[in-house]
């Protein structure tokens, strides 16, 4: 697929209360230790083994937020990017946003 640009942004297109208001709600969320491709989506069905090899590429823990008000606010900025960036794709979907949370010393490669 050829396009004609491969990422679009905006500056400051998310007010700071709505930034706190997200923060807020990801934390209060209870999470998981997050993993990478090639393994299982469940970390507690990891070996140690697992879980040792897993950390040295990411160390971080996540939750899944797939709530309407959420989905209010920033679809507006994805149909913009879209139509901004030529990229034209037709979808009606959202996957759950991923919340990830980084503590100190953890990371992800």
């Amino acid at each position: 697929m050829n396009l004609q640009s491969y990422y679009w942004y905006f500056k400051k297109a998310i007010p700071e209360h709505l930034c706190d208001t997200i923060v807020r709600y990801g934390l209060s969320i209870q999470h998981q230790m997050a993993v990478t491709g090639g393994y299982n989506n469940d970390p507690k069905k990891l070996n140690a083994r697992q879980v040792k090899d897993l950390k040295k590429k990411r160390n971080s823990d996540i939750v899944w937020i797939a709530e309407n008000w959420l989905y209010k606010e920033i679809h507006p900025f994805l149909n913009l990017a879209n139509r901004s960036a030529n990229w034209n794709f037709q979808w009606d979907h959202s996957e759950s946003c991923q919340f990830t949370q980084y503590k100190k010393r953890q990371y992800y490669e």
